[in-house]
């Protein structure tokens, strides 16, 4: 498996606010507080930021949300996302904590679609493993299992290549215009799983 690819050289990149990765909204900042109190390494606290997000930020389509969230602090507000949004609250998260951290996209078939759509991750630097590492927050792990860690076994799920799905090893600093235009504009789910494009 080749090893994820940063597409900015400057590591910086991937620690900007903006107006989707918002973590300068207070409500942002105040869980990061939470989540890394008393943490002193960036694996401990990537390790915290992902399970909370894996596990207490529900995915919109699980729960038929009547929302469409977009920013960061919109996903953490209501408590829901679709993966690109997840992927959006994971990122400022890190980025709050110091961690750099960046957007990552593969192509997968949606049975219920029964076409190929774009599925959102992210891909974060661990400074302790001298690496970057993809995690997808979207992927349901047996947290009781006994062992499991997500900066050593990718949560990251196989693409099934003979049906056309594939993966991109990039790691993007900012998310996809696309993806945030689909968000923007869809009031429902039922709009956005239509708005959901085959390519970044």
């Amino acid at each position: 498996m080749p090893d994820p690819n940063p597409d900015r050289s400057d590591i910086g990149d991937y620690l900007e606010n903006s107006d989707i990765i918002d973590f300068d909204h207070l409500l942002v900042a105040q869980t990061v507080e939470q989540l890394t109190y008393g943490l002193k390494d960036n694996l401990s606290k990537a390790r915290e930021i992902y399970e909370f997000t894996r596990d207490h930020i529900f995915n919109s389509f699980d729960i038929n949300a009547t929302s469409v969230t977009k920013t960061a602090s919109e996903v953490l507000d209501k408590g829901h996302g679709v993966c690109f949004a997840k992927a959006h609250l994971l990122a400022a998260l890190m980025r709050a904590s110091g961690i750099p951290a960046g957007f990552c996209y593969q192509t997968l078939y949606s049975e219920n679609l029964e076409r190929l759509i774009i599925h959102g991750f992210n891909g974060v630097y661990i400074q302790e493993l001298d690496s970057w590492v993809r995690i997808d927050a979207c992927t349901p792990v047996d947290t009781n299992g006994w062992g499991f860690d997500p900066f050593k076994e990718s949560t990251v799920r196989s693409v099934r290549e003979e049906i056309g799905e594939s993966d991109d090893y990039t790691v993007y600093h900012v998310p996809s215009k696309k993806l945030v235009k689909a968000l923007s504009v869809a009031d429902t789910l039922d709009e956005l799983i239509n708005l959901i494009p085959s390519e970044i």
